[in-house]
């Protein structure tokens, strides 16, 4: 059974290349991305790699040939988003692929604060669902590793500056999203199912700030704000507006419940918890301390 990894270069992507070539044969391995020369590590594994881009449709069917199992991973193009969807299925039911696994994320509902990010994976979703191929979405919560930028800001600072109020996420790590992904893409009997890709543990903004002060030795208080006051002050330093109006629009989101999912899906389809946000953050201690601190901290 050959398994085919689209976005493959992508930080998830070859997350999930790196643990299938450890479960199966190399051969049996077909990587697909826009820049193959970003994997020739892979490729001297033993994995296929293949030029393909969801933004040249023409590019998808021969990327995809021969591969019964497809990894859809959702691209960062907002706007686009649908559109490559519809073309990578389409491509994927010409190419002979018999099923797909599309990662999406938690609670992609009407009405989401977070508007279009959300509204197109739930396109996303719906496709993938009536595409008429065997199908399995992966709901992957908040990256754990995004808390790190995050985390650094407010270690140097010692404030972490949210509008979430005491609405709370569950993050996971992309090695755990990863491995959910492998196991679905090697197991039989996942035909029709959306897994929730959480954490072990829903977490308010007082509890990263707590984390934070303990992985880094450095005080960390959480200092509430409103959304228009945040939005005011990311422009202030320099954030491109529309980042800074998804940031205040996942703060709303958060608290307003949207991200307050705790599923065992992970631990049922792995046989073991899910890395814990502190383990993650101790992980990157140094990104988070900054090099001038990180020196310190190693005498």
């Amino acid at each position: 059974m050959k398994i085919v990894v689209s976005g493959a270069s992508g930080q998830l992507g070859r997350l999930v290349a790196e643990q299938l070539l450890g479960r199966v044969a190399p051969e049996d391995v077909i990587l697909v991305t826009r820049t193959p020369e970003a994997l020739t590590e892979l490729a001297r594994l033993g994995a296929e790699v293949r030029h393909g881009d969801f933004d040249e449709p023409g590019s998808l069917p021969d990327a995809f040939a021969g591969g019964e199992r497809l990894l859809l991973i959702s691209t960062l193009a907002v706007g686009r988003r649908v559109q490559q969807c519809h073309a990578a299925l389409d491509a994927a039911a010409r190419a002979g692929v018999r099923h797909v696994v599309y990662t999406s994320l938690t609670n992609p509902v009407a009405g989401h604060p977070s508007g279009e990010v959300v509204d197109e994976h739930r396109e996303c979703e719906e496709l993938v669902r009536s595409c008429g191929l065997a199908w399995t979405v992966l709901r992957n919560a908040a990256y754990a590793e995004l808390q790190v930028p995050l985390g650094a800001v407010a270690a140097t600072y010692g404030r972490l500056v949210t509008n979430a109020g005491d609405g709370r996420v569950a993050p996971i790590s992309r090695s755990d999203c990863a491995a959910a992904a492998v196991v679905v893409l090697t197991t039989d009997g996942q035909d029709g199912k959306t897994y929730e890709i959480t954490g072990a543990e829903a977490l308010t903004q007082a509890d990263i700030a707590r984390l934070l002060t303990d992985v880094t030795g450095k005080a960390v208080k959480v200092v509430p704000t409103g959304d228009r006051r945040l939005m005011w002050g990311l422009g202030r330093l320099g954030t491109p507006k529309p980042t800074a109006r998804a940031i205040v629009d996942l703060g709303i989101a958060t608290r307003e419940g949207y991200f307050d999912v705790v599923d065992p899906a992970f631990e049922q389809l792995t046989g073991r918890p899910p890395r814990g946000l502190r383990e993650v953050l101790a992980a990157h201690r140094e990104d988070l301390l900054g090099t001038d601190d990180a020196a310190m901290a190693h005498g």
